[in-house]
């Protein structure tokens, strides 16, 4: 059986403030295709990670890797040329609210492309119709909903067609129903863009979703304590992995 390749690879990566360990000696590895869940309580580094990822911080110690390129030790240019490649949700959806949903999904494709207004217009109204939002081309975030704000996050995210989808907690002020429906987007977005989706969140709903694999980041030992299909980490995990879906389930 063909082993998926590693898109993004952990190698004893520290993340700290000053000299304030959030996490130490993370080793972890993204595989093509899937949906892998960052978890774990308020406070553990997800998000953090997440910004590391993503060159918003730099490590204490130890390197993230995007396929066989050491992104850590990359130049400026290099590590510009390399994110071409990833798409980012950020959790608050960061839309420019003084400007249309088709404008903030266009502004990637203007910096980044040689296409022409009328080709990006085309590709802007597809990309809003991938994720419900047809119609919706001339609205400002700030007239719609938190859930078609997120969704129009997710249009613009994916403007480059991107390899790898980066998205910072998905449900976060949302709804239950309203997060499962992002849930169902994310997963058919996956599917017709053929994207690796890394997604933090402590949502357990989310996460056994539409999670292929999960890493759990404990916030009291400051280090990934679980690694694995969600499912399996719920039943059979270590004790506070196991703790943690009991208590977001029944909201304790």
């Amino acid at each position: 059986m063909r082993v998926a390749e590693d898109v993004i690879r952990a190698r004893g990566l520290t993340l700290a403030f000053g000299d304030r360990v959030v996490l130490a000696g993370l080793d972890f590895a993204v595989r093509r295709g899937e949906v892998f869940v960052v978890m774990g309580g308020s406070g553990s580094g997800k998000s953090t990670l997440l910004r590391h990822l993503v060159g918003l911080q730099e490590p204490a110690a130890g390197q993230v890797f995007y396929g066989s390129e050491n992104f850590t030790l990359a130049s400026a240019p290099d590590r510009e040329r390399i994110l071409r490649r990833v798409g980012v949700l950020y959790q608050g959806s960061a839309l420019w609210t003084a400007l249309t949903l088709a404008e903030n999904v266009a502004l990637p494709l203007q910096q980044f492309t040689e296409l022409g207004p009328e080709r990006i217009r085309e590709v802007v109204e597809f990309k809003l119709a991938l994720v419900g939002l047809h119609g919706f081309e001339e609205y400002y975030p700030w007239e719609l909903s938190g859930g078609m704000q997120k969704r129009a996050g997710l249009a613009r995210a994916v403007a480059l067609d991107p390899e790898i989808l980066l998205i910072d907690e998905p449900s976060a002020s949302l709804d239950p129903p309203t997060g499962r429906h992002l849930d169902r987007l994310i997963s058919q977005l996956k599917e017709a863009l053929g994207t690796t989706v890394v997604v933090v969140t402590h949502d357990v709903a989310s996460i056994l979703g539409i999670g292929t694999r999960a890493l759990f980041l404990d916030a009291e030992e400051k280090r990934a304590v679980a690694e694995g299909p969600p499912a399996e980490l719920r039943d059979r995990g270590p004790p506070q992995v196991r703790a943690f879906f009991g208590q977001a389930e029944t909201g304790s």
